[in-house]
């Protein structure tokens, strides 16, 4: 796993500027806007052949509509899937959340010092249950990209597979994931605020990248290949070096 890679491969585009400005436009388009981009990438990462990050096709607003068809599964499938997992994830922090209900009405350093327990306790269960949901929607959002179908992208099979296989990564990647997304939603808002559209490009880009590399690893240990489909295959040409 090239943990950088997935950063700065996006600034190898000779076109990187103009893509992030484009894509940032596209990213304040409510609800729309998040699919699109999200179509752009599965577009540059599976519609083609070469792999090169130099020849990763510039976006552009006239395959909007490829976009965001390709870009529409992903979403559907980690939104429904996530509609699932969180009621029980709320049903499983029911005793953390009754425990912190009775030592409420402690009084002194001793229910101070289990409040905090319990806040600890809480926050850790977050964590934990985050994780959780970041190795089940890996394998979940990576098929619904190649088979670009709502019903292929739930196989159990493949999931179970997927996850154990590669969730040390999985886990290693949405932690350094989640720590560059925090510095470069911090260099954003420095840039009049509205940069942070134009952090997420690049944060989008990396967890695209990050899931061929988990995908490339599956296969190396051993893990069957999922069709792509062909839908994937006629993508926008790819962009030459200037």
């Amino acid at each position: 796993m090239n943990y950088t890679a997935s950063v700065t491969d996006f600034f190898k585009s000779p076109k990187w500027m103009m893509n992030m400005l484009l894509a940032g436009v596209c990213l304040l388009i409510p609800l729309v806007g998040p699919i699109v981009v999200m179509g752009w990438f599965i577009t540059g990462f599976w519609g083609r052949e070469d792999k090169k990050p130099e020849t990763f096709p510039a976006f552009n607003f006239e395959e909007f509509g490829k976009y965001l068809e390709r870009g529409l599964w992903p979403f559907l499938v980690v939104f429904v899937a996530t509609i699932l997992l969180v009621p029980i994830m709320f049903i499983l922090m029911i005793p953390i959340m009754f425990l912190g209900e009775l030592l409420a009405g402690h009084q002194g350093a001793s229910g101070d010092f289990a409040g905090a327990i319990v806040g600890i306790s809480m926050a850790l269960f977050c964590l934990v249950m985050t994780m959780l949901m970041a190795l089940l929607l890996a394998p979940l959002k990576l098929r619904a990209s190649l088979t670009q179908d709502f019903v292929k992208s739930f196989d159990f099979a493949f999931m179970m597979r997927f996850i154990a296989l590669t969730w040390k990564d999985i886990i290693v990647a949405w932690l350094f994931l989640l720590v560059a997304s925090i510095g470069l939603t911090i260099v954003g808002v420095l840039v009049f605020c509205i940069g942070i559209y134009f952090a997420m490009v690049v944060v989008y880009f990396a967890w695209t990248h990050l899931y061929s590399q988990l995908y490339l690893l599956y296969l190396s240990r051993g893990g069957e290949p999922v069709p792509r489909s062909p839908k994937l295959v006629d993508g926008p040409p790819p962009l030459t070096a200037i």
